[in-house]
């Protein structure tokens, strides 16, 4: 496979070491010892096929479970996942990105990967991506119920072709049948890995992602002590950063990924 490698681990890892923001003091209430941790299939971060759930789910549960907690995982649809969570009949979702929104419903970890939203072409079509303006008139497959972010969600002049999977917009791409399709750069890269491998060199990555969002753990209002379950997640992840554990679990569940070179 004649595919560019390059060191893109700086793209998903922030610096921990370097959050500055206090811990939370815990609260009077004791957390519960065994959380029931929630999350929807997204590969590789959460997909129960993977070593430890996916590398979502292994940095939090690794987390946690240093903690002091127990956990109690349970996969379910987003939806569900999500409105489970907001309910109180799940205690954590293991990844999850911060809106104003879901500020009122959850409280958030800080970020604990970074996600590139990115668009992927076929090779050679040389597709440039400044603003939204320039993606009117391509053809472009988005995931049924998916939240991109960067203003792309309600663009109104977007030809966006909706499907279930993302798999099924890469190959969509490669039949020539959208002209882009958006989505996470890891997730992409995997689903091309996994079930394309042959087709590696028939795509590009645009050069300038539609936005950069950070990764969070939610836990649901309605757990006692969600505050300091969050403090306790913050304070273990800092420590796995710095004795080295983050980013043997990072490798390990992003090795074998291929990576895919930029149009130019």
């Amino acid at each position: 496979m004649n595919v560019l490698r390059r060191s893109v681990l700086s793209a998903i890892v922030l610096g921990v070491v370097g959050w500055s923001m206090p811990l939370v003091e815990a609260v009077a209430a004791d957390a519960p010892k065994t959380l029931k941790v929630t999350g929807s299939r997204w590969s590789p971060y959460v997909d129960e096929a993977r070593p430890n759930n996916g590398l979502a789910a292994d940095l939090v549960g690794t987390a946690l479970r240093r903690a002091g907690y127990e956990l109690d995982p349970q996969f379910e649809s987003w939806p569900r996942a999500y409105r489970g969570v907001v309910v109180g009949i799940y205690d954590v979702v293991a990844a999850v990105w911060r809106t104003a929104q879901r500020d009122e419903e959850l409280v958030f970890s800080e970020p604990y990967l970074l996600n590139d939203i990115i668009f992927l072409c076929r090779r050679g079509k040389g597709v440039r991506f400044e603003n939204l303006e320039d993606l009117t008139g391509q053809r472009i497959g988005v995931v049924n119920e998916y939240a991109y972010g960067g203003g792309f969600d309600d663009y109104p002049r977007l030809n966006k072709v909706v499907n279930s999977a993302l798999i099924q917009n890469i190959l969509l791409l490669q039949q020539g049948k959208v002209d882009l399709v958006v989505g996470d750069q890891w997730s992409i890269f995997y689903e091309i890995s996994q079930f394309l491998p042959d087709a590696l060199t028939e795509f590009d990555v645009l050069e300038r992602p539609l936005i950069r969002r950070g990764l969070r753990m939610g836990v649901s209002r309605q757990t006692p002590s969600h505050e300091k379950i969050v403090a306790d997640f913050n304070k273990a992840m800092l420590e796995m950063n710095k004795d080295g554990t983050y980013r043997e679990i990072l490798q390990a569940h992003t090795k074998g990924i291929a990576i895919i070179a930029e149009g130019r």
